[in-house]
């Protein structure tokens, strides 16, 4: 994704990350943004802020970065996620490739990457010398009332950032300020560490109509897809139309699996799988991709996501997003400021009607999503009152439309409700969408592969649709199986050539037609960093592949997309960077949108668990296509939703529980970026 920076590259022009750090003269992220870039709206801040100026950069104090000098470095650019962005030439932690562009073979861990410890924070107030028992303890909270509610290493303007909070986020604090310094309600300490000052931005009062209407938080945490056991031909049958939820425990599944506790229906949505049941109107087997709706869908027809309702099965309600997203149709949606009674409606849509029929059509096609069963329509719009603004939002006193969706924009929904027979969902910022002119994401199931000790590379991908294993026989004949596009295979390292084919053999026996395949391999040569304990990410540009490691140990492996232009120069085409780098900056979520004037104009709200590593070059969720394992992005590196809530939880800096993003200066986790 792009990010607006003065004089950066085309790209970075056309690109921009919405309402997220307008921070001029900071390096939020130091980014040249190669995703789609936030967009440029006033950060809310506090009634007497120190000017933006004065407000150090995150990742200013870090030491200044090497140009990295890999022969393609690329920046995303328009369906890339950006993050906010400042005046910089380099964003933090950039090293120089060794020569050929292959940050492998660097001799030592740069120095410009070493920790340093820059990250700690100082101990301005320590606890209490003695705790208060159970029986006197009260918990003391503040609330964010705004896109991004800073939080700060000192309670002081000029401190660093080290994260925020998002509209809705309740958390912990001390029951006294900190200080008051250019904050007349006062700067609190909350958890797990940092001040907050009260004021535009963030309130006591965590009963507020803004905390209120944003209270149903992102959802984070998936089940993760691990490696079945494999037995030989075990559930070939399985694969038969019908038995869909079976596939998954095919030998080697990658699946998300049906081998994971209530994940059993995710298979089911795999590209070509016959799980139509499940997106069928009225059917609503995506109903229950709202947060906290799982046991709505047990009373769906047939049960057919029986284990998708478990309590806590986030992977099969949400698919690895942590919102149900739409995308617009044409022409696009009135965003209302409150929910229009009929008349208002036919006013704001002079085509409604017509439309409505047009609905009714496309609601009956085989490939309709049908939206998530309906909540109870949130308090906040009772009585026609209008949606409470975020701070720093300008909405006129009386306003019924608030705007239009921009072409190809896509939204995520706090909620989804009845009203006057159609559905509405009230998006992120607190606006009344209606549903019938979107259509709802199906969430891509890909999702790569958990490594366990002792399962090594290779791990071969399925490319091709209709590829096919063949399991040897007890009586040395051979059966041939299909395989699910994308499955992941283990490999064992051998391979065969027959009748004229070459096969690579498969850990449980079978064997793979090589050019079916596309095989992650281990690493040439073990980098210097790779020690043990410390995590890192490697990316190969040629094989679209991303292998997350602990030490020389692989744990994670999957297929991604990285910039559509493959290893050309970032600055000038839709390529990705390639060196060494640190992950800075990362995001539950992020808007990222472009300019109208552009090629390829879009604006999408909260991309999910964007992970900034360089300018505006980061790892992200892509709810806009199912792609994976093909060059795609405008830089940035896409993964799938499941895989990228994976990556989210398994580097630094984390991000605590109630926060919405979090910076890092020096501790964020490596990235090796290669052809």
């Amino acid at each position: 994704m792009n990010l607006a920076l003065a004089g950066a590259s085309w790209y970075a022009r056309s690109m921009r990350v919405r309402g997220v750090f307008l921070l001029p003269a900071m390096a939020l992220a130091t980014l040249s943004v190669s995703c789609p870039r936030p967009a440029s709206e006033p950060a809310a801040t506090s009634p007497a802020p120190a000017p933006a100026s004065a407000v150090t950069a995150p990742l200013a104090e870090a030491a200044p970065a090497v140009a990295v000098a890999a022969p393609a470095p690329s920046a995303a650019r328009a369906e890339d996620v950006a993050p906010p962005g400042e005046e910089a030439a380099m964003a933090p932690g950039a090293l120089a490739a060794a020569p050929g562009g292959d940050p492998l073979a660097l001799p030592a861990l740069p120095p410009e990457l070493v920790d340093d410890g820059s990250d700690a924070l100082p101990e301005l107030d320590p606890p209490p010398a003695t705790a208060p028992t159970a029986a006197e303890e009260e918990v003391h909270e503040l609330a964010s009332v705004a896109r991004e509610t800073w939080i700060f290493a000192e309670p002081r303007w000029t401190s660093r950032r080290i994260g925020y909070l998002r509209a809705g986020a309740v958390v912990a604090r001390r029951p006294e300020p900190s200080g008051r310094t250019s904050c007349a309600d006062g700067w609190y300490h909350i958890e797990p560490n940092g001040y907050v000052c009260i004021g535009a931005s963030a309130t006591l009062n965590i009963h507020d109509l803004a905390v209120e209407a944003s209270s149903r938080r992102p959802v984070r945490r998936f089940a993760s897809p691990t490696l079945p056991v494999v037995r030989g031909e075990a559930a070939l049958a399985a694969t038969q139309p019908g038995e869909t939820v079976l596939a998954a425990t095919q030998p080697d599944a990658n699946a998300l699996a049906a081998t994971q506790p209530g994940a059993n229906a995710l298979a089911a949505t795999q590209p070509g799988a016959n799980a139509r049941a499940a997106t069928q109107p009225d059917a609503n087997a995506l109903a229950a991709t709202q947060p906290d709706a799982n046991a709505r869908a047990a009373t769906q027809p047939g049960e057919t996501a029986r284990a998708a309702t478990q309590a806590g099965d986030a992977t099969t309600l949400l698919g690895g997003l942590p919102y149900t997203y739409v995308m617009s149709r044409s022409p696009t949606p009135p965003l209302y400021a409150r929910l229009p009674d009929e008349d208002e409606q036919r006013g704001a849509e002079p085509d409604l009607a017509a439309h409505l029929r047009r609905a009714a059509t496309a609601a009956r096609a085989p490939d309709f999503v049908a939206p998530p069963p309906p909540d109870a329509t949130p308090s906040v719009l009772l009585y026609g009152r209008p949606a409470p603004g975020l701070a720093g939002d300008r909405r006129s006193p009386g306003a019924l439309v608030l705007g239009r969706a921009r072409t190809r924009s896509g939204f995520a929904l706090l909620s989804t409700f009845d009203h006057d027979g159609r559905r509405f969902g009230l998006t992120t910022d607190l606006a009344v969408l209606p549903l019938d002119r979107t259509r709802v994401i199906r969430p891509s199931a890909f999702a790569g592969m958990a490594l366990p000790e002792g399962v090594p590379l290779p791990v071969a991908f399925a490319r091709r649709r209709h590829a096919a294993r063949l399991v040897p026989g007890e009586r040395g004949g051979v059966t041939r199986a299909p395989l699910r596009f994308r499955e992941a295979i283990p490999l064992s390292g051998a391979s065969r050539r027959l009748g004229g084919v070459d096969y690579l053999e498969a850990r449980d026996g079978s064997l793979v037609r090589s050019d079916e395949v596309v095989r992650v391999d281990p690493l040439p040569r073990n980098p210097a960093w790779a020690v043990r304990g410390r995590k890192w990410i490697d990316v190969s540009i040629d094989k679209q592949s991303l292998v997350a490691y602990e030490g020389t140990r692989p744990v994670y492996v999957t297929l991604v997309s990285t910039g559509a232009d493959g290893l050309g120069d970032p600055k000038t085409t839709r390529s990705t960077i390639q060196g060494l780098f640190r992950i800075h900056t990362k995001h539950v979520t992020v808007t990222m949108d472009g300019d109208e004037e552009d090629e390829d104009p879009f604006d999408f709200r909260d991309v999910p668990f964007v992970q900034y590593f360089t300018e505006g070059f980061a790892f992200h969720a892509a709810y806009w296509h199912d792609d994976f394992g093909t060059p795609r992005s405008h830089g940035c590196v896409n993964l799938s939703p499941l895989d990228a809530a994976w990556l989210f939880e398994w580097t630094t800096p984390e991000v605590p529980a109630e926060w919405h993003g979090a910076l890092s200066l020096r501790k964020g986790t490596l990235v090796s970026i290669r052809p």
